[in-house]
């Protein structure tokens, strides 16, 4: 599957997500694997944030692939792409809300 990038900074943010996936590792492991901060990898993926060549490489050294990898807009696995697609976006996790907190709101809200 090709993509059209409108900039090399979507291109990389969308590679290190990409090569990520492929590897079935999560921001926390690449993160570790890197010394850097799950949220630095975070940023990166969501293009909040541009890293350093020092930080690209050891990025790429972590996914087990070359730093100008990271930078080339190749033809992709469509599995990959439909397994990100399909996860858990940033900050969506599930949550429990205690019982008697439902029960206010139904006795206290919806009468």
């Amino acid at each position: 599957m090709y993509i059209e990038f409108s900039n090399l900074k979507d291109l990389l943010s969308f590679n290190v997500k990409y090569y990520r996936y492929m590897r079935n590792m999560s921001q926390e492991i690449l993160a570790e694997k890197c010394s850097l901060s799950p949220r630095y990898i975070t940023d990166i993926e969501r293009g909040k944030h541009c890293p350093t060549i020092p930080n690209i490489e050891k990025i790429a050294h972590a996914l087990h692939i070359e730093a100008y990898v990271l930078f080339q807009n190749n033809n992709r696995r469509t599995d990959i792409i439909e397994k990100m697609n399909s996860a858990r976006q940033y900050n969506q996790k599930k949550i429990r809300i205690p019982l008697i907190f439902l029960d206010f709101v139904k006795i206290h809200i919806f009468d």
